[in-house]
């Protein structure tokens, strides 16, 4: 007993230590499982937002793979297949920013919109993964410019 209490201070200096190395660990722990969690919910949430562009797709053909662009962008429906590749883009901002891989499929989807992709007044994209999407696009399918004259 005498010599607990010779070396209680070094003792409690330890423990306060190791005390304090597990307070950090756990903190650590937590981030990794809060960065952990964010990532799955990104992930589950950019999911959904491709099967909803699917179904939306399934459910409008015509702006999914578009026969004559030009007469659809000068139609009443100009504003709903604009909408309809907006939310594409929504898709593939999503996917590309929480999976690798899915380049080649957004490529593969914008390539039935190249019509009116490569008009000199679409949409740019908002984040790098869109932006870089949508440059390495326009360089490879946009040999000529394109025009449609619209009622907008």
């Amino acid at each position: 007993m005498s010599w607990l209490r010779r070396n209680a201070e070094p003792i409690e200096a330890v423990a306060a230590s190791i005390t304090a190395c597990v307070t950090l660990g756990a903190l650590v722990a937590i981030s990794i499982q809060l960065e952990a969690n964010d990532l799955v919910s990104r992930q589950q949430s950019a999911r959904e937002s491709y099967r909803s562009h699917l179904a939306l797709a399934t459910a409008n053909p015509d702006f999914a793979a578009p026969a004559d662009t030009c007469a659809l962008l000068q139609s009443d429906r100009a504003g709903a297949y604009e909408s309809f590749v907006e939310h594409l883009f929504y898709s593939a901002e999503q996917m590309l920013a929480v999976e690798d891989g899915w380049q080649d499929t957004f490529q593969e989807k914008l390539g039935q919109h190249a019509a009116y992709l490569c008009m000199e007044d679409t949409a740019r994209g908002d984040t790098p993964e869109l932006i870089a999407l949508l440059q390495r696009f326009r360089a490879t399918a946009c040999t000529a410019e394109i025009t449609c004259q619209t009622e907008n």
